[in-house]
């Protein structure tokens, strides 16, 4: 089985590993996480390059990006994300040639934006 991972932003230490535990249950593999939250400046590609340490910060935006997942990995993520304990749901979000080379602060800048627009027009 291919291995994945998500790079996960805006999530306390505690909401972290709720979401990790949440995905190797899941998705029955082992999955890779990389907490990027105070890593704004660097680009995503960087981010993923470094060892993963865990940099954890609870912030209004959240984000939750697929590394290597396929369409049914990504199904069940979706279907599945757990509520318990208040946990707030992400932004979700791939990896994409162009968004590699985006600093971390404006992936979220521009994933917020397009989250208001898709909310907006579901209001």
């Amino acid at each position: 089985m291919q291995a994945v991972g998500v790079l996960i932003c805006g999530y306390s230490e505690e909401d972290a590993r709720t979401i990790k535990a949440f995905l190797d249950r899941t998705l029955d593999t082992y999955v890779i996480m990389v907490s990027a939250s105070p890593q704004t400046d660097m680009r995503i590609s960087d981010i993923l390059r470094t060892s993963p340490e865990e940099r954890f910060g609870d912030e209004e935006i959240k984000i939750l990006m697929f590394l290597g997942f396929s369409e049914v990995q990504v199904h069940m993520v979706l279907e599945g994300f757990p509520k318990e304990g208040g946990l707030k749901r992400p932004i979700f979000c791939s990896l994409t040639a162009q968004n590699q080379h985006w600093p971390l602060g404006e992936l979220i800048e521009h994933l917020a934006a397009e989250h208001r627009q898709w909310t907006a027009k579901g209001a």
